[in-house]
């Protein structure tokens, strides 16, 4: 039997009014307990005529989350009234007491304190609700101890809850959390013993800010204690929480509502727990924060994978602050964010349970970048493109929170317009509003921004190819120590997944061949098609976009050796510094060349090759002459193409733009993406070799001459005398000189080095040129 008494109502919906449950005697986890009271608060429209909150929280939190002016009490929850968040004027707001502060039963000020666990307050929260005849399925928020009884709550009177949002808890107590908890209890029971409750309650409390907060709010706030000093700085800060708790707060509950935590057990076994939770028919958001000490982040993780593995409908969110366990408190503008994102208030039906994944949650990553030109500018073009797609595929918001640029005084756009800008990247990485750095500036001046981010754990995703190739050991030895991913897609091949598929290939590679210069292949693409010259192709390729102003690290096959560089380490675990690799660029191409090799079967393409041999790792960037037949031949103007060659999976070729604004941004995305959905990639320490000379193969050759009956049958000698022999010839007559192509048979690349030194000596000889053949 219960009774229900209520004090008068002032009219205002946010003025709590309280109400109390009374019964003659209640079985709680198996205690008798007798003249029961429990009293709880309401604000907003009567019950039955508006949608039901219920709000708890931590053990200190009183049943005033919005304040009340009658007892002059703070509200320690204002953030979350709001639009879109909780409205006294159209919500029901309930906020039970717990058992001491608000509620009690005999015996409860001078009998022994019931054992009871969180699951025995969720008992008593629903007996206050039957007791009011609220029957409207509620949506229940719950912080810390709140959170947890929420979960309990849900679980035990499932017709109770439509919607769990839990904050800050877990499925369970971890060791350490139980450790710290009973510490603080035994400093409040010798504070007992010895007569100075008040030191008892304020050192337990003392104890316990040191675990709600963080380390680095702590560390950045405080510091340490330095000469000068008769305390460290932290002192004043735990003596005024101390003290004003152990002046507010009842002894009685804090030692019962602490032990509820730690007796929380939703079953013995993982079996028993999931029958539990298979009861829960309520919408669940589950909120951690990756730096809390008391339900560390893990434990949110466990909760929203037993929910899902029932069958619940949860989704996990991470609410990112320096503040720790007590950020639902410290955060709160950061945690109304969030709410209003998950549409928890603004639904009127939450989802139904179904049999299967839950519902994806969507997080927010925060994108500090450094560069924003032509890549840059893609990169933003993409992120505002692709955000529907981004949150409906992979649950997560990517925004760009602040931007490092040489100039800063630049036009960059209108998506660029109200990112704050510096010129300082090193600023990027020290920015709490950021999570993850963006580089795609190029260059080595960036190197001090990106190790220090390393360093720091800030993820970095960049498009330096110069630098990675440069200082891959370093930079990857960094990430792996520190465990901080270190994405780079974007640096080798743009819109090829040719770095994703090599770091988590389950294959050895044999060989590696690859277009990976987009800048050269459009331009033997135009010499061969069109016969431009160098020069004109050059130009042709600047006024597309598709060559820069300064086209010298393409042409002479600096670019594609830095790119080499890093897909050989990906390839096979060995780091070749591009200065260590055998690099000829396209300079000495001719038109004729290309003519020449097509009349012989074979188009000439600059090509990056890496590859193992019985004595070590070959690996070169050169233009080589490649059967029309190959996959690589057939490769044609920006596009960039990749070869592999496996030992269990045989063949594998992957083809697509290697350069331009919005496919090097594809990369940079993909790369978010993976962050995103914690995919790791490792970087394990990088072998440094030297490659070893070029096995024999087959050469083109091509002598430019005036024009003369007998310099075809002196070069045929000439070559004959060198041991060598042709295999096939083309020819093409000028006006002025002619122009001839040889098919060598197979030598090292020292002996037709010789042999085209010796045909350059022959009379009226202007140019010779070798090229390697791939077969």
């Amino acid at each position: 039997m219960s009774a229900i008494a209520a004090l008068p109502a002032t009219g205002s919906p946010y003025h709590p009014r309280r109400q109390e449950v009374r019964r003659a005697e209640m079985v709680v986890e198996g205690h008798a307990l007798a003249n029961v009271v429990l009293g709880g608060y309401v604000l907003g429209p009567a019950l039955g005529t508006a949608p039901v909150v219920i709000i708890v929280g931590g053990i200190t939190a009183s049943p005033f989350p919005f304040g009340d002016a009658a007892t002059a009490t703070d509200p320690w929850w204002p953030a979350l009234h709001g639009a879109e968040l909780i409205d006294p004027t159209t919500m029901t707001v309930l906020c039970p007491c717990w058992p001491g502060n608000g509620s009690t039963w005999e015996g409860f000020d001078d009998g022994a304190i019931p054992a009871l666990s969180a699951l025995g307050l969720a008992d008593l929260i629903a007996a206050w609700l039957e007791g009011l005849g609220c029957t409207t399925p509620a949506t229940y928020l719950g912080a810390s101890l709140g959170g947890l009884v929420g979960i309990a709550f849900a679980a035990r009177h499932p017709n109770r809850c439509a919607r769990l949002v839990t904050i800050s808890a877990g499925l369970r107590p971890d060791g350490w959390g139980t450790a710290t908890r009973h510490l603080q209890r035994e400093l409040v029971k010798d504070g007992q013993r010895s007569g100075d409750v008040a030191t008892g309650m304020a050192r337990a409390r003392q104890l316990g800010m040191l675990t709600y907060r963080g380390r680095d709010e702590l560390d950045t706030r405080f510091g340490v204690l330095v000469p000068g000093l008769a305390l460290p700085p932290v002192a004043a800060y735990l003596d005024h929480h101390g003290a004003r708790f152990a002046a507010k707060f009842p002894v009685r509950t804090f030692l019962l509502l602490s032990e509820a935590i730690d007796r929380c057990r939703f079953g013995a076994d993982p079996i028993a727990v999931r029958a539990e939770l298979a009861r829960v028919t309520a919408e669940v958001v589950v909120i951690g924060v990756p730096g809390d000490l008391l339900f560390p982040y893990h434990l949110q993780h466990e909760l929203y994978r037993e929910l899902q593995a029932v069958g619940a409908t949860c989704s996990l969110w991470k609410l990112d602050s320096e503040f720790g366990h007590d950020a639902f408190l410290a955060d709160q503008d950061r945690l109304a964010s969030l709410l209003r994102d998950a549409g928890v208030f603004a639904k009127t039906t939450p989802k139904a349970r179904f049999e299967g994944v839950g519902a994806r949650p969507l997080r927010e990553i925060r994108i500090g970048m450094i560069g924003c030109g032509v890549v840059g500018g893609g990169v933003l073009e993409l992120l505002d493109r692709q955000a529907s797609a981004c949150a409906e595929r992979y649950g997560v918001r990517f925004r760009v929170t602040r931007l490092a640029v040489r100039d800063p005084s630049k036009p960059r756009g209108a998506l660029a317009a109200g990112i704050p800008v510096t010129t300082r990247p090193l600023e990027l990485v020290a920015d709490p509003e950021v999570d993850v750095i963006v580089e795609v500036a190029g260059g080595h001046a960036v190197e001090p921004a990106v190790t220090a981010a390393l360093a720091a754990g800030k993820p970095v995703v960049t498009a330096n190819k110069a630098l990675l190739a440069k200082k891959l050991a370093e930079l990857g030895v960094l990430a792996q120590r520190t465990g901080t991913p270190l994405l780079c897609e974007a640096a080798a091949a743009a819109a090829i997944p040719i770095i994703r598929h090599l770091s988590h290939r389950a294959d050895e590679v044999d060989s590696l061949m690859a277009i990976v210069n987009g800048t050269c292949n459009y331009i033997i693409t135009r010499m061969e098609q069109e016969e431009l010259t160098l020069d004109q192709a050059i130009v042709e390729a600047q006024a597309k976009g598709f060559a820069e102003a300064d086209p010298s690290a393409d042409l002479l096959g600096l670019d594609a050796a830095a790119k080499l560089s890093i897909l050989a380490y990906r390839a096979f675990g060995a780091w070749i510094p591009p200065d260590a690799l055998s690099v000829r660029g396209i300079g000495e191409l001719w038109p004729a060349d290309c003519d020449l090799a097509l009349a012989m079967g074979f188009r000439i393409r600059l090509i990056a090759h890496a590859a193992r041999s019985s004595t070590g790792l070959v690996a070169a960037v050169e233009p080589l002459l490649l059967p029309e037949w190959h996959l690589l031949a057939s490769v044609e103007e920006e596009y960039n193409a990749v070869y592999l060659r496996n030992a269990a999976s045989g063949d594998l070729s992957l083809f697509g733009k290697g350069a331009g604004a919005l496919p090097t941004a594809t990369a940079v995305l993909g790369d978010l993406i993976d962050l995103a959905q914690d995919n790791s990639v490792q970087w394990p320490e990088p072998r440094r070799v030297t490659p070893v000379a070029q096995p024999a193969r087959r050469h083109y050759v091509r002598v430019t001459a005036e024009p003369h009956p007998g310099l075809q049958r002196k070069i045929d000698s000439l070559i004959r005398r060198g041991g060598l022999s042709v295999q096939n010839h083309a020819s093409r007559g000028e006006p002025l000189v002619a122009h001839h192509g040889f098919v060598i048979s197979p030598s090292d690349d020292a002996q037709i080095i010789t042999v085209v030194e010796q045909l350059r000596e022959l009379g009226r000889v202007e140019q010779t040129l070798w090229l390697g053949i791939s077969e």
